[in-house]
């Protein structure tokens, strides 16, 4: 009688064991909302930031293109799902328009940071980008040595909520930033800067090329330090999408192997080796 005592209680204890472990093991059927919505839809909504050359808004038509934009079709017609282009997005406001839930994905390429991934998660990178420092044609105050911004009597010109504004406020925070709104064109801040409101602007070359092409004579690249900050540009999805963000890996992936990625970069590149591209297996 004591044994089966003892027998009964070990089993209820085992039984009992085994029924905490199953509750509190994660479910193999991930909830992921925005997945199941794109694939139940066949549409995958999206916000976007317009910024050249990365995406691009003709202000006459109101078309769309860019590299983000032209990879990300690609990506949608190998998945057979159709683009919702929602909403124009702020910069600042990126992770939290994934995070509500307002759209799926930002079909802008965005530059990870800690901030951005606390509530965001980026997909693989379709390119690097770097990100260099301009000053005007005139000033070499900062040639070989950048640690020179960091005065009190220099302006850095930023835009609200983007890279330009995260890198002043972490390197140089002595500096005085000079501050345009997101909704700005990023190119402004070359305007900025060769105008004398800002001295100094941290930008992608694909950008600031483009800008000394139309304005000759009016900026530069600060000499002797290279890029600043080197990023992967990514699309932006959140974290309680993981099945979305695995589905969109692996059709990025299938564009990078196949040199889809590339030939879209080429189209773009107005000026060689502005863009750092992922390098594939050969």
């Amino acid at each position: 009688m004591r044994f089966q005592k003892y027998l009964s209680a070990i089993l209820a204890l085992f039984a009992c064991s085994i029924f905490v472990t199953s509750c509190n093991k994660p479910s193999s059927s991930t909830s992921d909302a925005a997945y199941d919505r794109t694939i139940g839809t066949g549409t995958l909504k999206v916000g976007y930031v317009t910024y050249p050359p990365s995406f691009i808004t003709d202000p006459n038509t109101h078309q769309f293109s860019g590299i983000s934009h032209d990879i990300l079709v690609k990506a949608a017609e190998n998945l057979s799902l159709k683009i919702e282009f929602a909403e124009e997005i702020p910069f600042g406001s990126v992770a939290e328009a994934v995070d509500s839930g307002r759209v799926d994905l930002i079909a802008t390429g965005i530059w990870p940071t800690a901030s951005r991934g606390k509530k965001a998660d980026f997909i693989t990178p379709i390119f690097y980008s770097p990100v260099k420092a301009y000053v005007r044609a005139n000033d070499n105050r900062f040639d070989n040595n950048l640690s020179k911004i960091n005065d009190a009597n220099v302006k850095i010109s930023v835009m609200d909520g983007e890279m330009s504004s995260i890198i002043a406020s972490s390197d140089y925070k002595d500096a005085k930033q000079v501050s345009l709104p997101q909704a700005s064109d990023v190119s402004q801040l070359l305007l900025e800067v060769s105008g004398g409101k800002g001295d100094v602007t941290f930008i992608e070359p694909a950008v600031a090329l483009a800008f000394i092409a139309k304005n000759p004579g009016k900026i530069k690249e600060v000499k002797g330090v290279g890029a600043v900050r080197a990023f992967p540009t990514a699309y932006l999805v959140s974290k309680n999408s993981p099945k979305l963000k695995s589905m969109l890996d692996i059709a990025v992936q299938e564009l990078i192997g196949n040199g889809d990625v590339d030939r879209v970069l080429d189209k773009y590149e107005e000026f060689p080796n502005s863009f750092i591209r992922v390098p594939r297996v050969k």
